[in-house]
C-alpha cells in the first residue's frame, strides 16, 4: 500500500492553523442558525429534475456517518473497526456525501462545484490539525494505524484491525439518530415542496 499521504508534510500553513479550529468552533455553537440560510436556498433552488440521485448520494452519506458513528469512542482509542478499518476519516467523507446530496437537488453547477471545493478545502484543513492531536495523543499506536489505514482513498483492509462491533451507545452518545432524522425529514420536506409548494423560485 503507497504511504504517500501519511509521508507529506501538512500543508501550507493555513491548513494547520488554529484559525480553522476556531472556526469550526464557531460553526458548531451556531451550527442551527447558519444552517438556516442553507436550508432556505435549497428550498429556493429545489429544481424540477429527478431527485434521486440527490437523495441516494445523501442517504449514503448519512448511512457512512451512522456507520461510523457506531464505531467512535472520541480520544478514549485508536478506533480500527467498521469503517474506521477502511480509511481514517469516514465522518468527513459521510458528511461531504450527505451535502453532496443535497447540493445535486438543486441541478446547478454553480451551487455544486463551490461546495466540493470549499469543504475539501475545509476538510483537509481539519484533518490535518486532528491527525497532529492523535498523534500526540497516542504516538506509535496511531502511526502505525495511518500507515495500515489511508486518509481518504477507502481500501479494503488486509486483515482484521479490530474486533469491537456496532454500538448503539455510541450512536446515542454521539447523537447521530437525531442528525439522520433530520436529513429524512429534510429530504421529505424538499420532494414535498417540489412537488406540491408554490411555483415561484425561479427554475
Amino acid at each position: 500500500m503507497s504511504q504517500t499521504d501519511t509521508q507529506l508534510p501538512p500543508g501550507p500553513g493555513w491548513l494547520s492553523s488554529r484559525a480553522v479550529a476556531r472556526l469550526q468552533s464557531v460553526g458548531t455553537k451556531l451550527r442551527f442558525l447558519l444552517a438556516a440560510p442553507v436550508v432556505v436556498v435549497l428550498f429556493l433552488l429545489v429544481d424540477r429534475g429527478p431527485m434521486w440521485p440527490g437523495v441516494l448520494v445523501a442517504l449514503a452519506g448519512e448511512s457512512l456517518q451512522l456507520w461510523a458513528t457506531a464505531h467512535l469512542r472520541k480520544n478514549v482509542q485508536v478506533i480500527r473497526s467498521g469503517p474506521y478499518a477502511w480509511l481514517r476519516n469516514p465522518m468527513y467523507v459521510g458528511r461531504f456525501f450527505v451535502g453532496l446530496g443535497l447540493a445535486l437537488l438543486t441541478w446547478r453547477w454553480y451551487v455544486i462545484a463551490p461546495y466540493v471545493v470549499l469543504y475539501c478545502l475545509y476538510a483537509q484543513a481539519r484533518v490535518v490539525g486532528e491527525e497532529r492531536h492523535l498523534r500526540a495523543l497516542f504516538g506509535k499506536e496511531y502511526e502505525d494505524y495511518c500507515r495500515a489505514v489511508r486518509r481518504w482513498l477507502p481500501l479494503p483492509p488486509r486483515q482484521r484491525l479490530s474486533n469491537e462491533r456496532w454500538s448503539w451507545d455510541s450512536v446515542l452518545r454521539n447523537h447521530e439518530l437525531r442528525v439522520a432524522g433530520c436529513v429524512v425529514l429534510l429530504l421529505a420536506l424538499l420532494k414535498w415542496w417540489r412537488d406540491f409548494g408554490p411555483l415561484w423560485p425561479a427554475r
